[in-house]
């Protein structure tokens, strides 16, 4: 992660500086305002970027390191990966609507914000749906007990070494 925020942060900054020097020669308001959100988004990601990589504590990932193996990238370390979602066409419909709101008229909000609020609510909460666990692992949980998941027969998955 240490190159990806430096890269990012890097033309971020470059985005800063063109935007100034943009702006007191030019003086023009519209190419400005352009570079000036161009360098405010480089800067979230990066800094997001960055938090990841002090997060990690500045340990390289697998994926950075020059002498690094197949075997190290595997196993359980990989990302949360959501299913397909409903929300982001609500969100995008929400946004046409925004954009209708402000060619014709103010009452196209009412509209609009529900979709995007209610999209973003339930995008918020979708991957906080309750997980498929067996039932012996639920019982587990709820009498507070250590259980070893190697213990429950999963008839779906591969026996595991």
């Amino acid at each position: 992660m240490k190159i990806e925020w430096r890269t990012i942060l890097g033309a971020s900054l470059f985005l800063g500086i063109i935007c100034a020097i943009y702006w007191f020669w030019s003086t023009e308001d519209t190419g400005t305002a352009l570079l000036l959100f161009g360098f405010a988004a480089y800067l979230m990601l990066g800094g997001y970027l960055l938090l990841q990589w002090k997060r990690r504590h500045g340990i390289p990932r697998s994926e950075d390191k020059e002498d690094a193996t197949y075997a190290e990238t595997a196993g359980e370390h990989l990302g949360f990966f959501p299913a397909a979602s409903i929300w982001p066409a609500g969100m995008g419909l929400g946004g046409i609507f925004v954009g209708v709101a402000m060619i014709f008229g103010n009452w196209y909000w009412v509209i609009a914000l529900p979709l995007i609020l209610g999209s973003v609510i339930g995008w918020s909460v979708e991957s906080e749906a309750p997980e498929d666990v067996p039932d012996e692992v639920e019982a587990a949980r709820r009498q507070d007990t250590n259980i070893d998941p190697a213990d429950i027969a999963d008839t779906d998955a591969p026996a595991h070494p």
